[in-house]
């Protein structure tokens, strides 16, 4: 989770991240009502709305339970109102595939300036 967590939170600043150790804030996890980790929820205007439950959802095969797309969270980040997120159209992608930018899964990534990585 924190990995793809930390590809998102980069592409959406207007959205706040916060990641919590359990060991080391126990006070939040009994509040929280916290029993599985990990634990995604989203907040608005300091109000719990919504709350994603180990991998529920996002999981393309059972029997590999940690594969997963990061498009995959966003998308339901996305349902929840927390960030602002469509999926590439077809007409979209392959205009990025023309002009070099590769995808990742559901995820169009990479290192340049611009959030994307080349082949070039």
């Amino acid at each position: 989770m924190d990995h793809h967590l930390k590809l998102i939170a980069p592409k959406h600043l207007s959205c706040k991240f916060l990641r919590m150790d359990a060991e080391k804030a126990p006070f939040f996890i009994h509040k929280l009502c916290i029993k599985t980790l990990p634990t995604l929820i989203v907040f608005r205007e300091g109000k719990n709305v919504e709350r994603l439950t180990g991998f529920e959802g996002l999981i393309i095969d059972p029997s590999e339970p940690d594969k997963w797309h990061t498009g995959r969270l966003e998308q339901w980040l996305a349902s929840t109102g927390a960030i602002q997120y469509k999926v590439p159209t077809e007409e979209i992608k392959e205009e990025m595939r023309r002009m070099g930018i590769r995808p990742k899964g559901t995820l169009w990534s990479g290192t340049s300036r611009s959030g994307f990585q080349s082949n070039v």
